[in-house]
């Protein structure tokens, strides 16, 4: 992931995740890798707009805030104006929300209220 402020060429990729991570667990990339070829490779380009290869993945279980459940992955090919930000791709396909300072708190309504929200690591992560 780079941001929602990044300004992608044509032939970008972005991955996006719910992750959990800590000083022991580090923060993992979609279980999805990003592939140009694989998700945009159908689609023309054109001197008026960039292609922008998405995957959004939602995350494990074990971290889902209680009474929510996670979404199914979202893998898709952007065709976008040559303005559109990061931000601007992610909109496209989903709904975002966002706290004041713009930190992206959730993706179509996942998770439903939290933001960034510290909790204890999850028994399925802790390696033994």
């Amino acid at each position: 992931m780079t941001g929602p402020t990044v300004d992608f060429a044509d032939g970008a990729v972005e991955g996006w995740s719910f992750v959990f991570s800590n000083d022991d667990i580090p923060s993992v990339p979609p279980a999805i890798k990003p592939n140009f070829a694989a998700i945009c490779g159908s689609t023309k380009a054109d001197k008026n707009t960039k292609r922008i290869a998405l995957v959004i993945d939602f995350g494990n279980p074990a971290y889902a805030p209680k009474g929510e459940k996670v979404s199914k992955t979202i893998v898709q090919c952007v065709t976008t104006s040559k303005e559109s930000q990061g931000i601007d791709v992610l909109g496209q396909v989903l709904k975002v929300r966002a706290n004041s300072s713009g930190l992206i708190c959730g993706l179509n309504g996942y998770p439903k209220k939290e933001c960034g929200v510290e909790i204890t690591t999850p028994a399925a992560l802790i390696k033994k």
